[in-house]
């Protein structure tokens, strides 16, 4: 009787105490965001200042202007202030140095159509290749919209999940983030050729508000009011429209009886939502003006 040998596969062998090893995953935005310090410091975010052109000079947002300081020098301006995105060598530096320890880097910016910065971020992504991979992501949005999907990407990382699941989320909320503003000062309007010279000429004569939405990551006029209570009832309203609402931000700037009776309107209906209340960065202010008021809504996705 002939034997039959069993052949037998090998099969890798795991020490018992053997854990496996977790990506390390490092989250770049810019200072648009408007994050505040201790989101930044908790969550591990780098952020990268956007550059300010203001009176012939240029500032680094968040470094060495505030939109306090950026208020006070507009009064003297003799040129419309700019929006810059931060120097290539900026992004380089910030890569290079995190890339000594992540596995990835997942960059994340206001939208191309404002700032210039996502291109530069991919730009500088491209001759680090081979350092570690990099990811650059436009978020179609600006200002807090921008903080809401940096800090939710943060969370996601810090909890140890993939890259891939991190992307796929940032990915998912970008459509989530809704922007309503109305803006009393209609020359940046024009200057941004979003109005015509003689609708700035009627508008300041009529004392019209126009109403701003992003779409498609640019900044739209969608409407226009005439009155202080206009502004609250079209931005209530606004918001009401969102049946599953996550979190919201309440951003102003000299604008405060407006601001004020909007967040306690929205208080009163809206008891469990997280509203976040600041004035807005200059990053901002360059599109919209000095004396603007707005909100920025997540909804649950």
């Amino acid at each position: 009787m002939t034997e039959k040998l069993l052949l037998v596969q090998p099969t890798s062998i795991h020490h018992p105490n053997e854990v496996k090893r977790l990506s390390i995953i490092r989250i770049v935005t810019d200072s648009s965001a408007h994050l505040t310090q201790e989101e930044i410091a908790q969550l591990g975010v780098t952020v990268i200042p956007l550059q300010i052109r203001l009176n012939r000079r240029i500032y680094k947002e968040g470094v060495d202007i505030n939109i306090q300081k950026y208020m006070r020098l507009l009064k003297n301006a003799k040129t419309p202030p700019r929006s810059l995105p931060p120097a290539m060598q900026d992004f380089v530096d910030v890569y290079y140095e995190l890339s000594k320890e992540a596995d990835y880097i997942l960059s994340i910016h206001v939208s191309s159509k404002l700032n210039e910065a996502a291109n530069i971020a991919r730009a500088a992504a491209a001759t680090l290749r081979g350092h570690t991979q990099i990811t650059v992501v436009d978020s179609e949005t600006i200002s807090r919209g921008l903080g809401m999907i940096v800090r939710e990407a943060a969370l996601l990382a810090e909890s140890g999940a993939e890259f891939r699941e991190v992307t796929r989320l940032v990915r998912g909320l970008i459509p989530s983030i809704f922007f309503s503003f109305f803006v009393d000062d209609l020359h940046y309007l024009k200057r941004d050729d979003r109005i015509r010279p003689s609708q700035e000429i009627l508008g300041e004569m009529l004392g019209i508000k126009p109403l701003l939405e992003i779409r498609e990551g640019d900044l739209i006029v969608m409407e226009k009011v005439r009155n202080d209570f206009d502004v609250v009832e079209k931005l209530y309203t606004f918001v009401h429209e969102f049946a599953y609402l996550e979190e919201l931000a309440l951003l102003q700037y000299d604008n405060n009886r407006n601001a004020t009776q909007l967040l306690e309107r929205l208080e009163m209906n809206y008891p469990d939502l997280p509203i976040f209340t600041d004035a807005y960065g200059p990053t901002l202010a360059t599109f919209i003006g000095p004396s603007a008021v707005g909100v920025i809504v997540r909804e649950a996705i």
